[in-house]
């Protein structure tokens, strides 16, 4: 996701209570918790991604553990300034990276797929990057004024990459590595995005203006506002299985094939693109 320039601060639901969580918050601890899952981490001493991130694996984990979901977790998550990245936009949020590649100018090592990276934003006001990750709430009222993001809530920057890796996993155990990264080459050419922007803009710029950018992005967005819609905002955890009744739902060959239903239109593209059929 891009970055937006900010002016209003609406809180966007970071509360002052979270605030002081995020304050005291212990980042060593918090890369433990990630270490358990498998998942490494370096957060740059940065409060703000680390207590979020974890905000995001609980919401994850929650799902999976209540309601018997699948759902899968990143590799890794790395705090980095994006200057040194062999990455085009280097203004954006953050990005997951859907394949193994070289990413780092300066090292040969090979990141591997399902790894999450945040923008350190070591230029934002000649400062270390961290103020610019204290104002996420107004980041996010922003985004959401400007139909740029699905939803409002501080968590949605985060939970957008988390997503991603949620829908990789799903790619990987539907097609297989080699598949889904010719499916990538395949889906993100520019006269392919010119095509799918054709076809899909209108229809998913209901969701948010960034959904109509690849099918990817689409996912990711709508399944971050499904998520933020149905999680209680004091605890940040989800209150009911709202996975079961939206398009990333598990269906039965039963089901699939004998007493289908009949989406609305969005929610079968979207079906689609969460299980790989892209055109």
């Amino acid at each position: 996701m891009k970055v937006q320039n900010t002016n209003i601060n609406f809180q966007a639901g970071l509360t002052q209570k979270m605030q002081k969580e995020i304050a005291s918050s212990d980042i060593k601890r918090i890369a433990q918790e990630f270490a358990k899952n498998g998942i490494q981490t370096d957060f740059k001493e940065n409060k703000v991604i680390a207590w979020c991130s974890l905000k995001c694996l609980e919401i994850i984990k929650y799902l999976n553990e209540n309601y018997h979901l699948n759902l899968g977790l990143p590799n890794g998550i790395f705090v980095e300034d994006f200057q040194n990245l062999n990455i085009q936009d280097k203004s954006s949020i953050g990005f997951l990276n859907f394949a193994p590649v070289k990413l780092h100018k300066k090292d040969s090592k090979i990141t591997p797929e399902k790894t999450i990276f945040f923008n350190e934003f070591k230029d934002f006001n000649h400062s270390d990057g961290n103020e610019y990750w204290e104002r996420i709430d107004c980041m996010a009222d922003e985004n959401f004024d400007r139909h740029f993001s699905s939803t409002d809530f501080f968590l949605e920057p985060i939970l957008h990459e988390f997503l991603h890796a949620v829908h990789e996993q799903n790619l990987i155990q539907k097609l297989g590595g080699k598949k889904l990264v010719k499916l990538l080459e395949e889906t993100l050419t520019p006269p392919k995005l010119e095509i799918f922007r054709a076809k899909y803009q209108n229809m998913l710029e209901k969701i948010c203006v960034y959904a109509s950018e690849n099918p990817f992005e689409a996912v990711a967005c709508d399944f971050s506002k499904r998520t933020i819609e149905n999680i209680d905002k004091n605890v940040l955890l989800p209150c009911i299985d709202f996975v079961s009744q939206s398009p990333y739902k598990k269906q039965s060959l039963f089901k699939r094939f004998l007493i289908r239903k009949p989406d609305s239109k969005i929610t079968e593209t979207l079906h689609h693109f969460w299980n790989g059929k892209m055109e």
